[in-house]
């Protein structure tokens, strides 16, 4: 009875609270559960403290030997790959050995320049490409031999060009027939159609002769003005030997004629000469060991064996290398 009648005592107390009263005790409520909330998670938060506790040490050895295991798989990667490499190289190196042993061999011979050069007064420069060469027997008959005795003022006449004529053979020292291509400015001395490639097989001897040359200005430039080296005192050649295999070699066999063929009258250079013995003019020529590249390696662009000794000359005047 004591029970019921405080039921019906709290029941009727409640029937008679406003709406202010109503949100006290709503927010009441709202707090202590709130509280109640915050002290279970408090206590939760300290037992997975406790837990992580013990387990951070463990934790940080299987960091440290997943650590040590990613080094080692990297190591093992880079090692991997060094071996990739060397095992391509030596396969490389094999292939490379076999065209080797089927491939032409071809071998330059060049002679000296012929004293003394030619000079044409109509030009005032060498060909273009699709023009009359030099050696080609209408621009000889308009050239003549150049003499000491002619006299080249500064602001005179200068642009004649000065040509000089050389002779070579190549040697086809291989095991198999190559395919040999010269510059425009060269030709096959006993070619009828195609002067300027032909077959030639093992043991095959080939004649060639080549023309090249710059203005009387510009030989005179290349011995005023010597340093650094200036390539108006030289004419390049390139021949190019090739076979038909499809994993086959190009060599390129490079040639330089050079020197100082015309000299200052007074010292000056106002006016200047061709020199008066060929031992004077310096002249010359040098052929380079010869350049090999296979067609498996694929296309690549190499310097040219002169473009070290003109680069400084070329930077000046900002050309890029021939």
């Amino acid at each position: 009875m004591a029970v019921r009648a405080f039921w019906d005592a709290l029941a009727a107390s409640i029937g008679r609270l406003t709406l202010a009263e109503w949100i006290q005790i709503v927010s009441a409520i709202g707090a202590v559960a709130a509280a109640v909330a915050a002290a279970s998670a408090a206590r939760s938060g300290r037992g997975a403290a406790r837990t992580a506790a013990k387990q951070l040490p463990e934790l940080q050895k299987q960091v440290e030997i997943n650590a040590a295991q990613a080094k080692a798989a990297d190591e093992q990667v880079v090692l991997t790959q060094e071996m990739l490499k060397v095992a391509a190289a030596a396969v490389g190196e094999a292939a490379r050995t076999r065209t080797d042993e089927r491939a032409p061999l071809v071998v330059a011979l060049i002679e000296a320049p012929k004293w003394p050069p030619m000079i044409d007064a109509t030009r005032d420069r060498m060909p273009y490409e699709g023009e009359l060469r030099l050696l080609d027997q209408r621009c000889l008959a308009q050239a003549e031999a150049a003499s000491p005795a002619q006299v080249f003022a500064r602001n005179g006449g200068r642009k004649g060009l000065l040509w000089f004529q050389t002779r070579g053979v190549l040697i086809n020292e291989g095991v198999t027939t190559a395919r040999v291509r010269l510059d425009e400015d060269a030709q096959f001395v006993e070619a009828a159609a195609a002067k300027r490639e032909r077959l030639l097989r093992p043991g095959e001897v080939a004649l060639f002769e080549w023309g090249a040359g710059h203005t009387v200005a510009e030989w005179a430039d290349a011995r005023e003005k010597p340093d650094p080296p200036n390539p108006l005192g030289a004419c390049f050649l390139t021949i190019t030997v090739f076979d038909s295999f499809e994993h086959g070699i190009f060599d390129h066999i490079h040639v330089v004629m050079s020197g100082r063929p015309i000299v200052s009258v007074d010292g000056s250079f106002d006016e200047v000469r061709l020199a008066s013995r060929e031992s004077e003019a310096e002249m010359g020529v040098t052929v380079f060991p010869t350049r090999r590249t296979y067609r498996s390696d694929g296309p690549r662009r190499d310097p040219l064996p002169w473009d070290g000794t003109y680069a400084a000359w070329w930077k000046e005047r900002g050309r890029r290398a021939t």
